[in-house]
């Protein structure tokens, strides 16, 4: 049994991390820094909270699953994995160093050159074959390092023109998939442990009532704004990184 201000806390953090996979992608970044802050310390925190996203995950899959790009996933995930395999090494041999400004600035760069190429029409440039493989690459990182590939995700997807359906069906898959490999490497990098497994549980009610509000949300949120909502979210949450 744990504290009830801990209960309570914990479960207010993947309260945002349901709701950001159902409904409102970069509302996530608010409980990652929610619950390292609670538990005052970022590295056990991430591997409390991947399985966690993982349910929240499976919550994304069931409402959005016949809306997945493939094609698109199947382009940009080979990149992934080789940024998954750059954070493990990170993780491994640079205990305690605070990644924070790094992911942070990473995603208000994507953002400021996204913005950009909208300004200069250069609607070609999501498409490079060397855009996908410096975004895939950046999401497998900051996934690994801290699960913050949200924002960075996000942006890339919005770059590509995606309608709403489209866009979450697609987060929805690759995140399963990109979550569901990271198992291994957090319990050989000693993040997730039995006690780590027991507090998620006590965490998991948040994903449950996150997920299922998100829903109600996205239902309402027009199809125009979304992008604006998503782009507003993921520069807050970068600036959240920085000065947390």
């Amino acid at each position: 049994m744990i504290p009830l201000p801990t209960f309570f806390a914990g479960n207010s953090s993947t309260f945002f991390t349901g709701t950001s996979k159902t409904g409102v992608p970069g509302a996530g970044i608010l409980g990652v820094v929610l619950l390292a802050n609670m538990m005052n310390e970022t590295r056990a925190s991430v591997g409390v909270l991947l399985p966690l996203l993982i349910a929240a995950d499976f919550f994304a899959v069931f409402y959005y699953r016949q809306h997945a790009d493939w094609k698109l996933i199947f382009r940009v995930l080979p990149w992934t994995l080789a940024g998954l395999g750059l954070g493990y090494v990170t993780l491994k041999f640079s205990e305690g160093m605070d990644f924070s400004i790094l992911l942070g600035g990473l995603v208000l760069v994507i953002l400021a050159l996204d913005l950009l190429r909208n300004r200069m029409g250069w609607n070609q440039i999501p498409h490079h074959p060397l855009y996908t493989a410096v975004l895939g690459i950046a999401t497998g990182f900051a996934t690994t390092i801290g699960n913050v590939a949200g924002p960075v995700m996000s942006l890339y997807l919005l770059s590509l023109g995606l309608d709403k359906n489209r866009f979450m069906g697609s987060m929805a898959w690759f995140f399963l998939i990109i979550n569901a490999l990271k198992i291994p490497l957090f319990i050989s990098a000693g993040m997730i442990t039995v006690d780590s497994l027991k507090l998620s549980v006590w965490f998991l009610p948040g994903i449950i009532f996150g997920a299922l509000f998100g829903r109600f949300l996205f239902k309402r949120i027009p199809a125009k704004p979304f992008a604006v909502v998503v782009q507003i979210l993921a520069a807050a949450a970068a600036v959240r990184l920085m000065v947390t």
